[in-house]
């Protein structure tokens, strides 16, 4: 392998990283929201019986709401690594 080639597998391997982080940044401060929304200031705002959505009490809609975003942002996740190949490592060979 030329040393071209090399610079070249590194450069992209480094912007690769750097993008995954930002990845990893918004999940992270998603999942920090998401968590404040779920406690006290915030939720007690919406904890509420009225109005009902779907039969259910407002409170525990907001609550299931928040749990299907979070199950979509890990499913992204999760799309997005084998899209790039990020799970295919073997723990023992990265190390």
């Amino acid at each position: 392998m030329t040393p071209t080639e090399t610079r070249t597998r590194h450069g992209a391997s480094r912007r690769r990283k750097q993008g995954g982080r930002a990845v990893y940044a918004a999940i992270v401060t998603f999942y920090c929201l998401l968590f404040v929304a779920l406690i006290w200031p915030v939720y007690p705002r919406f904890a509420t019986i009225e109005p009902r959505v779907l039969s259910v009490p407002f409170g525990m809609a907001y609550v299931v709401v928040a749990l299907l975003l979070s199950f979509f942002v890990l499913l992204g996740l999760f799309l997005w690594e084998e899209s790039h190949g990020l799970n295919d490592q073997d723990p023992e060979e990265t190390e």
